[in-house]
């Protein structure tokens, strides 16, 4: 019984921070209102390579190299993904740049 109610919070604060994310999709287009901490939870990022590859997109996303709407999709994209998001995210993004001539790393 704890289990389901444990799997109902998270599925419920899943869904509130999606909709969260969606919101903050449509507002300030110089930069994502999120903060770096808050991308590294999205996408369960677990070694300092992978937080250091958030710190470099976001700055990117803040200097106007790398378009702020092709950040958010990418992340709203993988945060869907059951497992491994932050490997769907990175892929997604350093592909889909690529296609716009903007080299990630």
């Amino acid at each position: 019984m704890q289990a389901i109610r444990f799997r109902w919070i998270c599925g419920g604060l899943a869904a509130l921070g999606l909709v969260l994310l969606v919101g903050l999709a449509g507002t300030a287009r110089a930069g994502t209102d999120l903060t770096s901490d808050q991308v590294k939870v999205i996408l369960h990022t677990a070694t300092p390579e992978e937080d250091g590859f958030i710190d470099r997109t976001l700055a990117m996303v803040e200097k106007g190299t790398l378009p702020v709407d092709l950040f958010e999709s990418c992340l709203l994209w993988a945060r869907r993904k059951p497992r491994h998001q932050f490997q769907f995210f990175k892929q997604a993004l350093v592909l889909r740049a690529a296609d716009q001539g903007i080299t990630v790393q």
